[in-house]
């Protein structure tokens, strides 16, 4: 090989190589920060973690109570103030729901809104089973599961049932996580961690996804009684 072609081989190698950092570079950036301008983004989401009791029916004691650790997400959605196209949500779609690590006690299920007045009812009519559709409209309304197209609140609830039963002849209790104390549990046994994905697609075709992990509950429940926490939304990417 002459020095000539050798020269050109190795100029040639050296672009390919160049571009091959670029490429690498920025998919690296995208995997990282997602999309930079969309149309909606999550503001934040709060978890509020408590615990209550259902009551058995023709119990003979004052209390007989089957505790549960409930735990409600509130995803606020919001129009981009930068982003200077119009968009309309068309739906907002929660999905592949995974139970990243178990909890010692209990087993976890997922519940939707009931309604507008009671936000939440744990009945198998409103549990999870694949996914969680709010549909865009002109107004949020829970019960029919719609959210405003311009933006709003996206309700869901995970709940830790079967953790046992609290009986007692008190005249009052609290319904909240020292319940849990009450029937001898700890805040290691409770834990679990959950992940799933929030899809927004427009009306114009574009569709974005995220995925989100939670850790529920935070905090020392069973001493608190109540315990909250946020994810902010400079900590969820967007994907196409």
């Amino acid at each position: 090989m002459d020095r000539k072609s050798f020269i050109k081989k190795y100029i040639a190698i050296f672009i390919i190589a160049i571009i091959a950092v670029i490429v690498l570079s920025v998919m690296v950036k995208y995997n990282v920060e997602g999309e930079t301008n969309i149309p909606f983004k999550i503001s934040k989401i709060m978890i509020i973690s408590t615990a209550g009791g259902i009551e058995k029916e023709n119990h003979t004691n004052k209390w007989d109570l089957n505790v549960l650790q409930i735990n409600d997400i509130y995803i606020d959605i919001i129009k981009n103030k930068n982003y200077s196209e119009e968009e309309i949500i068309d739906k907002i779609i929660i999905d592949n729901f995974k139970i990243e690590n178990k909890p010692i006690k209990g087993n976890v299920a997922i519940y939707r809104p009931s309604n507008n007045k009671v936000i939440f009812n744990n009945k198998e009519e409103y549990k999870i089973d694949k996914e969680l559709t709010y549909i865009g409209d002109q107004a949020s309304n829970l019960e029919e599961l719609k959210i405003a197209n311009q933006g709003g609140l996206i309700l869901l609830r995970c709940v830790n049932e079967n953790l046992g039963n609290y009986i007692s002849n008190e005249d009052e209790i609290r319904h909240d996580g020292t319940l849990l104390g009450k029937i001898g549990l700890s805040n290691e046994e409770i834990k679990f961690n959950i992940s799933f994905d929030i899809k927004v697609e427009l009306k114009s075709g574009k569709k974005y996804k995220t995925e989100v992990k939670v850790q529920m509950p935070k905090g020392n429940l069973i001493q608190e009684g109540t315990t909250d926490y946020q994810i902010n939304g400079n900590e969820i990417v967007f994907k196409r």
